[in-house]
């Protein structure tokens, strides 16, 4: 019988300890959100230049060869050349070849980050770098310089949102809504937790893709972002 009791208890515990995360008067507990399409007028491209050969040194002078040419190409573009970064310089060897038993080829490779803050020159810089021999593994983003008036402006739509529809909870009840007591930007992680609710951080716009014809123009365009913003928020009810 103790036994049994024992499991009971064990089993009511995390009920208990929940029960603790949620306020001790009567509340309502709603979230809501705001969100925008919004025209990017910041872009960044990030991409590898690798070389192989069976002399490093030789495979080195190629990958610095390509990135003379991309810088000459941002400054073609009169683009600053202090927003291209080169980063993570290294040397592999490659795996052996079956076909050449005995031959050592190595790996040049290094990361190429170019932040972009005139779009109108978006295609004219990455057409050729698409083109380009040696480059590979693209990926690109995209983000407004107005990021900060923009998430207020949706944070403030969030509350409202979440304030008409906590009204209409409570009138379906015949109750009125009194102040907030609680309100977080995404969910309130203990009050959101004990009811089984999630959230998603809303991330930058990103467009990843390999390097082929058929991806060459998703490469070249420019994406709308999609920005959102989210609140959690407790009101007490009169």
């Amino acid at each position: 019988m103790l036994k049994r009791l024992i499991v009971v208890a064990s089993l009511l515990l995390p009920l208990a300890v929940s029960a603790t995360d949620l306020p001790d008067y009567p509340f309502i507990h709603v979230g809501g959100s705001g969100f925008s399409y919004v025209m990017p007028d910041v872009g960044e491209i990030d991409f590898e230049v690798s070389a192989y050969h069976s002399d490093p040194e030789a495979a080195r002078q190629v990958v610095e060869g390509r990135i003379a040419e991309i810088r000459a190409l941002v400054a073609q573009l009169a683009l600053a050349n202090t927003d291209v970064e080169i980063r993570d310089l290294r040397k592999e060897m490659r795996k052996p070849d079956p076909a050449r038993p005995g031959v050592v080829l190595y790996d040049i490779k290094c990361g190429v980050h170019i932040k972009v803050t005139e779009l109108s020159k978006w295609r004219e810089l990455m057409g050729p770098l698409i083109a380009m021999p040696n480059l590979d593994a693209f990926m690109s983003a995209f983000d407004t310089s107005k990021r900060d008036e923009v998430e207020m402006d949706l944070t403030s739509e969030a509350i409202k949102a979440a304030k008409r529809k906590a009204e209409a909870i409570a009138a379906g009840f015949g109750r009125k809504l009194g102040p907030v007591n609680a309100v977080s930007a995404g969910d309130l992680k203990n009050l959101s937790r004990a009811m089984g609710f999630a959230g998603v951080e809303p991330n930058r716009a990103r467009n990843v893709v390999a390097r082929n014809e058929r991806e060459r123009e998703a490469l070249l365009m420019i994406e709308v972002m999609k920005m959102s913003r989210s609140v959690d928020v407790i009101f007490r009810i009169k």
